[in-house]
């Protein structure tokens, strides 16, 4: 397997994050270098130590990350709608919740009672459950969903019984229904709504969507050029150096640079299965289809949502969205992965001539 692989798609969209941001955000490109640069540091770093060593450190790395939930919660600096940061000296604010996915998958890889039994699969949604109602209480729905549908799927790849997986399923059935009736907020309600209806409310609810839509249609095939993108450089379309970055990368890169950018994924995203596939180890499998399934769904998210095909959700784009805490965070995940991959085996293959 080709190690040099994965920090290199790594670089690649962090090169493009900077590139992108220096046009539409420029007051925010250094910083996110910086961020870079530490991720990446951190990346070599965590990727030297063995995946074992890591999991052995799940549960104090698990209460040291619900502890900082708590206190984002109690004193944290809440921004816009969604999500809560703590502030460190005034030179950065760390998101908790962006630390949770790792947290929990290597915490469910600790846990040493079966998940096919009735107290192991009890233990599993309990350390599952504690970290989604504190994200879900910032509020911050995004973060929640990919967080629950990545760490979930450990325990559906754990051999479970159909008669458990349909009970768990139905229980996401009721939750989602739930949710939608005592938990969501009016204007959490109101997105979901006004895509289904995009032309009910284009100066309030549909307005982010549309504006979006505008500037990835006005890229066409090669962009406007660097520097060059209307929606952006005149304010229409909003958290453009995050939620909607993908649509300013496309309204100055145009199709040829969006499917470059989305190339970067898919590569990433096979390196991440297949480093998965190719260990022997079970539990560096699952977090291996964890970390790929959170993949797929936020970068799938804040792409769909960037083009009209999904609601908006508030979700940052993997490595390109501006922010220290989602490229920290995900640089000590894919280094886990790194980590994987250093400690399989080549498989010997028998040539017959």
């Amino acid at each position: 397997m080709m190690r040099w692989l994965l920090p290199a798609v790594m670089t690649s969209l962090a090169l493009k994050s900077v590139l992108t941001l220096k046009s539409v955000a420029p007051e925010l490109a250094t910083a996110q270098t910086i961020f870079f640069i530490i991720g990446l540091a951190i990346f070599f770093f965590v990727s030297k130590i063995k995946f074992e060593q890591l999991v052995k450190l799940a549960w104090p790395i698990y209460i040291l990350v619900n502890l900082l939930l708590i206190v984002s919660y109690l004193f944290g600096i809440f921004t816009g709608k969604t999500g809560r940061w703590i502030p460190f000296w005034d030179i950065f604010n760390a998101q908790p919740s962006q630390l949770a996915i790792p947290a929990t998958a290597l915490t469910l890889l600790a846990l040493k009672e079966s998940f096919n039994n009735f107290r192991g699969l009890l233990w599993a949604l309990l350390v599952i459950g504690l970290p989604a109602i504190l994200i879900l209480i910032e509020p911050d729905l995004g973060t929640t969903l990919v967080y629950l549908i990545s760490t979930s799927i450990i325990i559906f790849l754990s051999d479970l019984s159909w008669k458990k997986i349909i009970t768990l399923t139905g229980l996401v059935i009721v939750g989602a229904f739930f949710s939608w009736l005592f938990i969501l907020k009016p204007y959490q309600k109101q997105r979901i709504t006004s895509f289904i209806s995009p032309d009910q409310d284009l100066q309030g609810s549909s307005y982010n969507a549309r504006q979006a839509l505008i500037a990835v249609g006005s890229g066409q095939l090669l962009g406007k050029g660097l520097g060059q993108g209307v929606q952006s450089h005149l304010r229409f379309l909003p958290e453009r150096q995050t939620d909607f970055i993908f649509a300013s990368l496309a309204e100055e890169f145009g199709f040829i640079g969006s499917i470059a950018v989305i190339s970067l994924y898919v590569v990433l995203i096979i390196f991440i299965i297949k480093t998965g596939l190719n260990t022997s180890s079970k539990k560096s499998f699952r977090y291996c289809m964890a970390i790929a399934v959170m993949t797929i769904v936020q970068a799938g998210i804040n792409i769909s949502m960037n083009i009209g095909i999904l609601p908006i959700t508030g979700l940052t784009l993997p490595l390109i969205s501006y922010g220290g805490s989602s490229v920290l965070s995900l640089c000590i995940m894919l280094a886990m992965v790194q980590s994987i991959a250093n400690q399989t085996q080549p498989k010997a293959i028998l040539h017959l001539i």
